[in-house]
């Protein structure tokens, strides 16, 4: 297998998830796709993204929406989802609910939000490495030392963070930003802009 493209929070855009395919060149037969977690949520088609990503069997690692979703909290975009997944709900649950928290490879670390100071990611809670991004005000990849790279999400406040060590890629493509991806290893960034803005950010 080729080259990775890892993808940020796609949060339900999957229009703008066919549009990065294809501005990377995105070639199924020669890449991987990694997805660093929340699929799902807030955007118009979640469903359309899980189907891309178990249709091209991305590497995938849980998000703090897809955590949401299997504890059943209700809010308005939520239960949207669950009408979108519809008859096939339990099953895509199951599928959803086989997810890792983080996925280790040739020199990275894929997790959706981040890793806390002093542990390896196997050694974190879900709790953390689905919600993690600061640690006494700092943010948590100030004390990453590797030497793995951490790929991330989650922090679309922040946006993109470009870091020796460390790369985060929610750069807000649901509240009007733009859908992120890199290219592993090669390091070479790709980014689309959204179609318009889904979801009106009170909070990050």
């Amino acid at each position: 297998m080729g080259d990775i493209l890892f993808v940020g929070d796609v949060q339900g855009c999957a229009a703008e998830l066919h549009d990065l395919l294809l501005l990377a060149g995105f070639d199924r037969r020669r890449h991987r796709l990694a997805l660093c977690g929340d699929l799902v949520n807030r955007g118009p088609d979640s469903v359309g993204v899980l189907q891309l990503a178990r249709g091209l069997d991305a590497l995938t690692v849980i998000g703090n929406h897809e955590v949401a979703l299997l504890e059943g909290r209700r809010t308005a975009t939520l239960d949207a989802v669950r009408r979108q997944l519809g008859p096939a709900l339990d099953e895509w649950l199951a599928w959803i609910e086989s997810w890792p928290t983080f996925v280790q490879g040739d020199g990275y670390i894929l997790v959706h939000a981040g890793i806390a100071p002093g542990k390896r990611p196997e050694q974190c809670t879900r709790e953390e490495l689905t919600e993690l991004r600061t640690v006494d005000g700092q943010p948590w990849f100030d004390f990453w030392c590797g030497p793995e790279t951490v790929i991330f999400g989650h922090w679309a406040q922040r946006g993109r963070v470009d870091l020796e060590l460390c790369k985060g890629l929610d750069t807000g493509c649901v509240y009007g930003g733009e859908l992120t991806g890199l290219w592993w290893p090669r390091l070479d960034w790709v980014s689309v802009p959204a179609r318009r803005r889904y979801y009106e950010r009170v909070r990050d």
